[in-house]
């Protein structure tokens, strides 16, 4: 098994390390368990808040204007007339609701795929060379090839996050 210290590049003993059986017990870095660390969660809230604006704008006085028509004749017909439930026209107009609901979510299903079909925005990120890595991780070049030559590594992190160092698993 091959070890590196990357803050002073000397290998580092198996006598360092226990493995540890029990994943409660592991030390994880701060920034995993705390959702305040994750970057851009205000657009994410923020689009959700326009969502459900949208949803209350849009759908909400359409499902009372429903509702009301539904129920508001049957309740004239018990209190005003006094009669018996008119059920297969109530069951009727409720039906036509619901076939109004469902063609208007065809409507919006069918304009988005005119104008979103076939077209892909995303685009796949460049292939990182080992330069860029080796900077970003804060390791030379030389680490990034052994690390990506190896089938089992295990990364070992600083509080901050940062890559400490490294062992290779043979």
């Amino acid at each position: 098994m091959n070890q590196v210290n990357l803050q002073n590049q000397k290998p580092v003993a198996d006598s360092d390390f226990k493995i540890i059986q029990d994943e409660s017990l592991l030390e994880l870095p701060e920034y995993i368990d705390k959702p305040e660390y994750v970057k851009r969660k205000s657009a994410g809230y923020g689009l959700m808040a326009v969502g459900w604006m949208l949803w209350m704008w849009l759908f909400l006085p359409l499902l009372t204007l429903v509702f009301w028509w539904f129920e508001g004749t049957v309740v004239y017909s018990q209190v005003m007339d006094q009669s018996q439930p008119m059920t297969s026209l109530s069951i009727m107009k409720l039906i036509f609701s619901i076939g109004i609901f469902i063609c208007c979510l065809f409507v919006w299903a069918s304009y988005n795929w005119m104008r979103f079909h076939g077209e892909d925005r995303r685009k796949a990120p460049e292939n990182a060379q080992d330069e860029d890595l080796a900077k970003s991780f804060h390791v030379k070049a030389s680490d990034i090839a052994t690390m990506r030559a190896s089938k089992n590594i295990t990364l070992h992190y600083t509080d901050e996050g940062q890559l400490e160092h490294y062992k290779i698993n043979s």
